[in-house]
């Protein structure tokens, strides 16, 4: 993304929010809610007098983050709108409703763990860790797509792909984040949860990502962790490596396997990339 064009988006931004806080002490940022009447429009200001710019319709979800007075201020098209509070519920499980273009400029690259002749952990009823990751990571990489984002996958399918190859990919593009996908094991079945590592540069990425996450999926969440592994080491951008859930937990399996589950993970990732871009 041009730098120059970044700074700009990113102080309008930031500006903005510090106009939001300041107003709304309550502002309920972060939350979804669900839109409880046939249309809703989407207005440029926070007033009746201003533009229609959309529309939702009943059952439809946003994300809020902030309020005003009633009004509600989400993103649309990649511009700040604003819906009326009165019309929607908090609901948390079904689909979130994501502005489209929020991305757009960044380039993320989806590291899918293992592959090959590398199986990773292998979990209950001989489950491999190395297809689960790749099934999710292409789940992460359409919504990453649809919200604008440029996104390059180290691997797009069952194939080996060495660790130096894998940063390499990274150095060598103008990569704004690296996400590595893993999914974790443990010899005892009861272990379960979620959590996100970094190295040094990506500490406030692994923070953003871990508290969507937190928020999106049913597990336990087990927090951000420092870790020396290579492809966080020697990556030159902001590098995470995401654990989704023990496949040796038979309980957890189960959900980490449906498509409920992984497209959970995909929007939590994207909503935690746009708040830690556009913070």
């Amino acid at each position: 993304m041009d730098y120059i064009k970044r700074i700009t988006i990113l102080a309008i931004f930031s500006l903005f929010f510090m106009i939001t806080t300041a107003i709304s002490a309550h502002a309920k940022t972060g939350q979804t809610y669900e839109v409880n009447t046939d249309w809703l429009n989407i207005r440029n200001g926070p007033s009746n007098h201003a533009e229609i710019v959309g529309k939702l319709k009943k059952g439809n979800q946003v994300r809020i983050f902030g309020e005003i007075s009633g009004w509600a201020q989400t993103y649309y098209n990649g511009e700040a709108v604003w819906i009326a509070s009165n019309h929607l519920v908090p609901k948390q499980d079904k689909e979130v409703f994501l502005p489209d273009g929020l991305l757009t400029g960044y380039t993320i690259v989806i590291d899918p763990g293992h592959g090959g002749k590398d199986p990773g952990a292998i979990g209950h009823n001989g489950v491999l860790e190395k297809d689960l990751i790749l099934v999710t990571s292409k789940k992460i990489a359409e919504q990453l797509t649809n919200s604008g984002a440029t996104v390059i996958l180290t691997r797009a399918d069952d194939s080996f792909v060495p660790l130096n190859d894998r940063v390499a990919i990274s150095n060598k593009s103008e990569t704004d984040a690296f996400i590595s996908i893993h999914f974790n094991a443990f010899p005892e079945d009861y272990v379960g949860g979620i959590n996100t590592y970094y190295y040094q540069s990506g500490h406030s990425l692994a923070q953003h990502i871990q508290n969507a996450l937190s928020q999106e999926v049913p597990l336990r969440n087990r927090g951000v962790i420092q870790s020396n592994y290579r492809v966080l080491r020697d990556n030159k951008s902001p590098a995470i490596l995401v654990e989704l859930g023990f496949i040796t937990n038979t309980t957890e399996l189960v959900t980490l396997q449906s498509e409920s589950y992984q497209d959970k993970v995909a929007r939590a990732i994207t909503l935690g990339l746009i708040e830690y871009f556009w913070e």
